[in-house]
């Protein structure tokens, strides 16, 4: 018998009335997404026209006032610090950034937290938190002052003038002073400014003279009476336990009517005085 020849399959073919299904209904997706598009492009116009016509247009929302909340250099000062800002009266309060504002008044140097407030309908409130300055750099008449972190501040620019006599640090070795920036070197004698100011009322310090980089020495009166000078160890000490023997051998000193000034603490908890 003859073998019959292999069958093959086709595929089957489509007749036009389907390809015209297939066109008609890839049209009306067209179609349908095109006109989506439009609604919402539609949408988001009439959004941003009600949103100007509403808020940044409106003569409703014009700035009148710059009120600024702060207990430093800046209270009574908002026009200075609105031209600093780049802020002008007759602005569109919904056109002004607060988040940018804000990273602009963090950058002032002497600024150490803020806010930025809107006040409907025609005020900007800004709150700020100043640096405390601690002392002055480099001479009694220095052009800058430090916060207790290190950071530099205008002397101009700060609360100095409101505050007491400020103690002086001379003697560090950083080459570049400059607003803002933060000096760490400085830490060993802010960490004593700090100690005293905050634990040992009867020592004033006056002046931190860092030029020696073993010995640190401090210029201070006690009791706002006794003059004298303490040489404290520039590294691995425990300041508050330098402090506290320190003022016991000024006590001591003083019961026994001992007029000398210069109390050495670096020898091992020892003090030694000239």
């Amino acid at each position: 018998m003859a073998k019959k020849p292999p069958e093959t399959h086709k595929p089957p073919v489509k007749n036009s009335a389907n390809v015209r299904s297939d066109s008609d209904k890839l049209l009306r997706t067209l179609i349908v997404l095109f006109v989506l598009m439009g609604v919402a492009a539609a949408l988001i116009f009439g959004l941003v026209s009600l949103r100007r016509v509403l808020f940044t247009s409106n003569p409703r929302f014009l700035l009148r006032e710059v009120s600024v909340q702060s207990e430093g250099y800046w209270r009574d000062r908002a026009p200075v610090l609105a031209s600093r800002l780049g802020i002008h009266l007759g602005d569109n309060l919904f056109t002004i950034d607060p988040g940018e504002l804000r990273r602009r008044l963090a950058a002032i140097p002497n600024v150490e937290h803020c806010e930025v407030i809107r006040v409907l309908p025609d005020t900007l409130h800004l709150r700020i938190v100043e640096r405390i300055p601690r002392a002055i750099l480099s001479s009694p008449g220095g052009r800058f002052v430090v916060d207790e972190d290190g950071v530099v501040i205008p002397r101009r620019e700060s609360m100095a003038d409101k505050l007491p006599q400020l103690p002086v640090i001379f003697g560090f070795r950083s080459s570049t002073v400059e607003p803002g920036r933060k000096l760490e070197e400085l830490a060993p004698a802010l960490e004593l400014i700090m100690q005293t100011a905050l634990n040992f009322p009867d020592i004033r310090i006056m002046a931190v003279d860092m030029r020696n980089p073993a010995k640190t020495t401090v210029s201070m009166r006690f009791r706002d009476q006794k003059v004298c000078r303490a040489l404290i160890p520039a590294r691995d000490r425990n300041v508050v336990l330098l402090l506290t023997a320190l003022q016991s051998a000024i006590l001591h000193a003083e019961r026994r009517g001992d007029t000398r000034g210069i109390f050495d603490l670096s020898f091992d908890g020892n003090v030694i005085i000239r």
